[in-house]
């Protein structure tokens, strides 16, 4: 099970990159286009942050890094339900659109899938 939530997180942290890049070239306004702009390497590198420091406390046998990353991963629906905004308001590519739509429904499909093992009594990222 460890390995399964490790899989998890890691495919939560993956969909999250894609819809920050999406969200990114696809704005609501096409002429806000930044995509690989400061902006958005910055949003992708506080999302990467956040993602490794729970791993980090795995590493240093610390217990918060369960919790960090149970927190994170309820925050990041929000990430998923707010990329919503853009792929129903944009004036953009289909192809973008649906593919934006995608990732967000894998990412919050992924989630779906890691909270329920976050409920269990043993902590799947913390067992040896």
């Amino acid at each position: 099970m460890k390995y399964q939530a490790k899989l998890l997180s890691a495919g939560s942290w993956i969909f999250g990159c894609l819809t920050i890049m999406l969200i990114a070239t696809n704005p609501v306004v096409p002429e806000a286009s930044m995509f690989n702009g400061v902006g958005m390497w910055v949003a992708l590198g506080i999302f990467s942050v956040l993602y490794v420091l729970p791993m980090l406390g795995k590493l240093i046998k610390c217990d918060y890094g369960y919790y960090l990353l149970t927190g994170w991963l309820a925050i990041n629906m929000l990430l998923y339900i707010m990329a919503g905004v853009p792929l129903l308001f944009s004036g953009g590519a289909v192809g973008l659109r649906v593919l934006l739509g995608l990732v967000t429904l894998f990412g919050i499909i992924d989630v779906f899938f890691w909270l329920p093992m976050a409920l269990v009594p043993q902590q799947p990222l913390q067992e040896s």
